[in-house]
């Protein structure tokens, strides 16, 4: 018996086809609407859909080419960074420079045999959470010669110093008077005069860059505390054992007993009170008689 159209269609076959034929015509114009828009490119693409991902693509392969120049000039940074870490002054290894800065030059003179004549105080200066400056000025008199030793052994320290200012003066020379035989025989009132030897003035300053690591700081205010407290307790300990030993002398009386005999006088106590020595066995000297006696001598 044949269908009718109608009848096919409230058929499940007819209604399976008709779904399938719904779909297919939802899916091409799906595709015909994207195929004119922007997001439809990567369905057909054309020729400038094609360019323009050419020039997305070159420029974000040249911002990350900058991106990763970046990171690598950071990381070349951070290395070196790390690497003058080891050349800095570090508090653990070298100890405070408040005080052994000070030693490190006093040493450098007395190796150049240079007088300091002036050595000043350290000052600090806080450059981030990890590092600092500390810088020490200094003035030594000296000769020329003593004062390059100086600046040769300076730079032998370790760690090495560097030089913030150095200023190089000459010294005024003054003659030194001198008498002599023969001044007296040529009977002149000039006195000879020599040559001293050419002085100069240094005055400079020194400069070291501190590192302190992480936990440093807390490290040395617990050992500063630790030893105030060990020095509160010995000192305390000390005023107890004193006051202990006080208590526990005995008593003694200086009163001898009745019918006991007399100690027998020490040395020191048989010594007599004055040592006046005689007058026969002793002469008086040519200064002790006085300028009566040395005319007479004379």
């Amino acid at each position: 018996m044949k269908q009718t159209p109608k009848q096919f269609f409230a058929s499940p076959a007819g209604k399976l086809t008709l779904a399938i034929i719904a779909m297919v015509l939802c899916w091409t114009v799906l595709i015909v609407y994207l195929s004119n828009t922007s997001a439809g490119g990567t369905w057909f693409p054309t020729e400038a859909d094609m360019n323009r991902v050419r020039q997305e693509i070159k420029r974000e392969t040249t911002v990350l080419n900058e991106e990763s120049a970046k990171q690598q000039a950071f990381e070349d940074l951070q290395d070196s960074y790390e690497d003058s870490l080891t050349t800095y002054w570090n508090a653990d290894r070298d100890g405070q420079p408040e005080t052994e800065l000070r030693n490190l030059i006093s040493d450098a003179a007395v190796r150049a045999e240079a007088n300091i004549q002036t050595l000043g105080s350290v000052r600090t200066s806080t450059v981030n959470n990890e590092l600092s400056y500390a810088d020490l000025d200094f003035t030594i008199v000296d000769e020329y010669s003593k004062i390059i030793r100086f600046f040769a052994e300076v730079e032998k320290c370790t760690p090495r110093l560097s030089w913030r200012r150095v200023e190089i003066r000459v010294e005024p020379t003054r003659a030194r008077s001198v008498t002599g035989p023969a001044a007296r025989q040529n009977n002149t009132t000039a006195a000879a005069t020599t040559t001293p030897t050419q002085m100069f003035r240094t005055t400079g300053q020194v400069r070291v860059i501190k590192y302190s690591p992480a936990g440093n700081t807390t490290k040395l205010s617990t050992a500063t505390t630790a030893g105030k407290t060990g020095t509160t307790s010995a000192a305390a300990t000390k005023t107890t054992a004193t006051t202990k030993s006080t208590d526990a002398k005995p008593a003694t009386d200086t009163k001898p007993a009745a019918g006991a005999a007399a100690p027998a006088a020490t040395p020191a106590q048989a010594q007599p009170a004055t040592n006046q020595p005689a007058a026969a066995s002793a002469a008086a000297t040519p200064a002790q008689q006085g300028p009566a006696a040395n005319a007479t001598t004379n």
